[in-house]
């Protein structure tokens, strides 16, 4: 397993430090090998600990735990609650022009 790791230095910056603030939490599972090919990616989880523990819970044993961020303006979790991950791919694809 590897730790969930941050990107920063993004056009989507938080303004403080800009570093940028990640919408979902994901887990990607690897297919078995040297090659590190992904098996199966989940992307619903509002927190890393969250995702950590659906991959233990799942038997998953070569997995990453990773930040997803979204191509769109201001996608902001709520302070209590889980945002709604439908609209913000809407928001997105309308920006991309329907692609």
């Amino acid at each position: 397993m590897r730790p969930a790791t941050e990107p920063t230095a993004s056009p989507a910056t938080s303004g403080d430090g800009g570093e940028r603030l990640p919408v979902l939490y994901g887990v990607v599972r690897f297919e078995p090998g040297d090659e590190r090919r992904v098996r199966d990616t989940t992307i619903t989880f509002d927190s890393p600990a969250a995702a950590e523990l659906f991959a233990v819970e799942s038997g998953w044993h070569d997995y990453q735990v990773t930040p997803l961020f979204f191509f769109v303006d201001t996608a902001t979790a709520p302070a209590a609650g889980r945002v709604l991950l439908g609209a913000a791919l809407a928001r997105s694809v309308r920006r991309a022009g329907g692609r």
